[in-house]
């Protein structure tokens, strides 16, 4: 005997979420909650970890053996440092232009706002 169900027994295609802000915002706290868990996880394992290493790439032999945590934490240095030294001059070019665009809009609104209040000539 074979029984076929309808795909709405399994998943519904009614799914309301209400308040969609109120649906996101919750989402990014149990984002941020997950990404501190995650975090505490990643250093308990690397600060339990009490395996030493020896760091050797082409030749050279660093003379000091190293934990786990702390090769994690050059190696994440490594990366975020030149990263953020590309992206510092983008970010503070952006800002300028948007704070100028600001102005822009603020000076806009002030002469839309004049010209509604100066009184109109009547049509003769």
């Amino acid at each position: 005997m074979h029984f076929k169900f309808p795909v709405s027994c399994f998943i519904s295609t009614d799914i309301d979420f209400g308040d969609m802000p109120v649906y996101k915002s919750c989402m990014q706290y149990v984002k941020i909650v997950f990404s501190i868990l995650m975090l505490l996880v990643v250093i308990t394992f690397c600060v339990n970890n009490t395996q030493s290493f020896t760091l050797t790439y082409l030749g050279y032999r660093l003379s000091v053996p190293l934990q786990l945590w702390t090769l994690m934490v050059i190696f994440f240095v490594a990366g975020v440092v030149p990263i953020m030294v590309i992206e510092f001059p983008r970010q503070i070019t952006r800002h300028l232009k948007m704070r100028a665009m600001k102005n822009q809009i603020r000076l806009m609104e002030d002469s839309l706002r004049r010209l509604a209040e100066s009184p109109s000539d009547p049509a003769e």
